[in-house]
């Protein structure tokens, strides 16, 4: 390997550059080979780390929703079987608790006995409580069916709307 050492003028300024001698290797100095390389590892470390940030936020942005629809899955849950303790501890009129529930009640409703505060709490809490909730109480023999269903379109995009059913038998009631 020789070294040579040449001087070049470039705008009134003596640049000196060492050359490695190579057979078959062009003599294109370090520096003028290497110009801009820095700036292009940062630009895609810069675009490696954007996309990292991105797929971050929309893992977020994915638990986030998928939380909200377990809480409707949650507040469902719990509505149901409150429903089921009130039917269990008033048995002796199981029958009456037959009911459907398609919106919010406005205004003030029957309270004049034990079962008509629990289907009015019962209506209340699934047309109120749920976006878009729905409900109802079916009663065949000794056994309750509850089904609530809620809209997840809010939070889950062309997503049918959720539903919950649960089934129970009652004892102690008269069919």
């Amino acid at each position: 390997m020789h070294i040579m050492v040449s001087r070049q003028r470039k705008a009134g300024t003596a640049l000196v550059a060492r050359h490695v001698a190579q057979p078959g290797v062009s003599h294109i100095s370090f520096a003028t080979s290497q110009r801009g390389v820095s700036l292009l590892e940062v630009l895609v470390a810069v675009l490696v780390l954007a996309i990292g940030v991105l797929g971050a936020a929309v893992l977020q942005l994915n638990a986030l929703r998928y939380n909200a629809s377990a809480g409707h899955t949650t507040q469902s849950t719990f509505i149901a079987y409150d429903m089921l303790d009130r039917m269990r501890a008033n048995a002796e009129n199981l029958s009456s608790y037959a009911t459907t529930v398609d919106s919010c009640p406005s205004g003030e409703m029957s309270a004049d006995s034990v079962h008509a505060v629990d289907l009015a709490d019962f209506a209340t809490a699934v047309g109120c409580q749920l976006p878009g909730g729905r409900g109802s109480i079916a009663i065949t023999d000794n056994r309750a069916i509850i089904t609530i269903a809620w809209s997840e379109a809010r939070i889950l995009a062309n997503e049918p709307d959720a539903e919950f059913v649960v089934t129970s038998l009652i004892r102690g009631s008269t069919p």
